[in-house]
């Protein structure tokens, strides 16, 4: 999406990037729930805040703030993806990395 700003008289066009996706979704089953594809950290962040459904272990830390640093393009995007991923099988949810 793009976006203006007015400087010195002129419009300026200003890229802006509101969803980053990762290279290959992430397929989730956590327990008594449907399945739950995981395109991305916003998505990834979103299910840690408010679908994880056990204990927030350290693997879960690690995966939330990877993921939040990576929206803000503060570390590669896998590496929040890798970190997702290790954080629900150390959760030990169903997971099938699509």
């Amino acid at each position: 999406m793009r976006g203006r700003r007015w400087e010195d008289g002129m419009y300026d066009v200003i890229d802006v990037e509101f969803t980053t996706l990762w290279t290959k979704p992430v397929r989730l089953a956590a327990r008594g729930r449907d399945d739950q594809m995981i395109r991305g950290p916003e998505e990834a962040i979103h299910f840690l805040s408010r679908g994880w459904p056990c204990e927030r272990s350290s693997a879960y830390i690690n995966a939330k703030a990877k993921c939040a640093a990576a929206v803000l393009h503060r570390v590669p995007i896998e590496a929040s993806r890798a970190a997702f991923v290790t954080a629900c099988l150390d959760a030990r949810l169903v997971l099938e990395q699509v």
